[in-house]
Order: C-alpha cells, then sequence, then structure tokens
C-alpha cells in the first residue's frame, strides 16, 4: 500500500497508469454507487431566482458511454469567501437543442443539485453522474445560482493514498485508493469527485463516497467508477469532508 500523505482538499495525478484487474459491469456498479450515493433525498425541486455574482463556470463538459450520461462544471470562486453549497442547475440538450434532462426534479441527492465546496479565489468541480436522459446527450446550459453560504472554519484534515485505476473502458474503469480521518472528528460522510482531463478536454469523470468515517489511523478504502475513459488522462480526485455545521443530507 501506498504511504498516506496529507490531501488538503484535491490531489491532481499526471500520466497515471492503467492496473490490470479481474472486469466488473460498470452498469451494475454504477447503479450501486447510485444508491449510496445518496442517503437522504430533497423533498423539493431545485429553484434558481438570481444568478450568483461570485462564482462563474470555466467549462462544462458532457459525457456517455455504456454505463451512463455525467455532465462536469469547473467553477470559479471570484469572491472573497470560501462557499458552501452553491446551487447548480443544469438543462442537457441533444443535438437538436431539445432538453432531455433537468436536475429540478424533486428526489434529488442534495450534491447533484450543489456544490458542496468551494474555496475563496480558488477553481473546483462539479460532477453530476446521474444523467437520467430521456434522449442522446450533447450538451448543456449551466445556471450557478446566488445562495452559496459564506463558510469561515477549517477544513476536516483527511490523508489520502494516490489512486490507483484499475478495469478497462469496456467493463468499467475505476479509481482506487485509502483514506484516513485525521481530524480527530467523525466524518458523517466523506464525498469523492474524480475528473480526467486529456490537455484541456475533460474525457471521464465519477463520483465516490465514505459513510461514516471513522476519526481513527485505520485507512479506508475508495472507489470512484468513472463515465468516460480516464485512461492515459490527467487525474484530479477532490475530496468533499462534512463540514461543521454542514452535514451533507
Amino acid at each position: 500500500m501506498m504511504p498516506l500523505r496529507p490531501w488538503p482538499l484535491a490531489l491532481a495525478l499526471a500520466g497515471v497508469a492503467l492496473v490490470s484487474s479481474g472486469c466488473q459491469s460498470t452498469q451494475s456498479k454504477s447503479a450501486e454507487i447510485a444508491s449510496e450515493l445518496g442517503p437522504v433525498k430533497q423533498e423539493v425541486g431545485l429553484k434558481i431566482g438570481n444568478r450568483s455574482k461570485d462564482v462563474g463556470v470555466i467549462s462544462s463538459t458532457v459525457l456517455s458511454d455504456a454505463a451512463g450520461s455525467a455532465v462536469v462544471v469547473e467553477l470559479r470562486n471570484e469572491s472573497d469567501r470560501d462557499l458552501v453549497n452553491v446551487p447548480i442547475a443544469i438543462d442537457v440538450r441533444d443535438a437538436n437543442g431539445r432538453s432531455v434532462y433537468r436536475n429540478d426534479v424533486p428526489g434529488l441527492e442534495p450534491a447533484l443539485t450543489a456544490l458542496p465546496y468551494i474555496e475563496a479565489g480558488g477553481d473546483a468541480y462539479w460532477v453530476n453522474d446521474q444523467v437520467l436522459a430521456t434522449g442522446k446527450p450533447e450538451s448543456v446550459k449551466v445556471t450557478v445560482g446566488a445562495g452559496g453560504t459564506p463558510y469561515a472554519g477549517e477544513l476536516p484534515e483527511i490523508a489520502a493514498t494516490e489512486p490507483k485505476l484499475e478495469g478497462d473502458p469496456y467493463s468499467g474503469v475505476v479509481a482506487d485508493g485509502d483514506v484516513v480521518n485525521e481530524s480527530g472528528e467523525d466524518q458523517a460522510r466523506l464525498l469523492l469527485y474524480a475528473v480526467a482531463r486529456e490537455g484541456d478536454e475533460v474525457v471521464a469523470a465519477g463520483r465516490g463516497a465514505i459513510e461514516k468515517l471513522k476519526a481513527e489511523p485505520k485507512p479506508v478504502a475508495y472507489n470512484v467508477y468513472f463515465i468516460g475513459d480516464p485512461r492515459q488522462a490527467d487525474v484530479t480526485v477532490t475530496l468533499f469532508p462534512t463540514l461543521p455545521g454542514f452535514e451533507q443530507e
């Protein structure tokens, strides 16, 4: 096992190598992860009244493969405040411009409608890998809403190993690694996003979560399954711990 090291919020890897392993069904794993990623659903659908004056969109990407579709949005916080739970609305469209998916329906996991955290003056990725489109997704319109909550506290300290990629693009590629909670407090939930880029192009992305991460030296495995092919790409994995006063519902 690779030695653990501090991981403040994100870890970027250049030229991650693929590790051979037994094949697993991406479709079945995607469904399994989807069921684990939303412990509590939102009863009311997302509604954005005013656009954010603080957080802007750098880029947006639609990804599709046999496992499904995902939207990846890169955002920048131009304010001098860390922000929590920044609302994000997406309207995914087909080649003819018809809407085939929106994340404004009731019952979605909160992380599918908001960015959990973005630091002041910083950039962050938001990943929605549960795009249940009624047609073939080709493009996306992104609206960032006002209403992100300022956060003045410290981030819980989490240590993590570098992710290893296993599998293949036909049965599914997964990023594996370990995390240790060094914050001194139990974590109700740790959310992970993985984004793979080739140059300026996002080619794959996925999400994972660890529930009830204890504050103890024992490493806990994390797994992030991709939509798209991350092989030979630069992979960034971002951790979103549960922040004090902001439970991840």
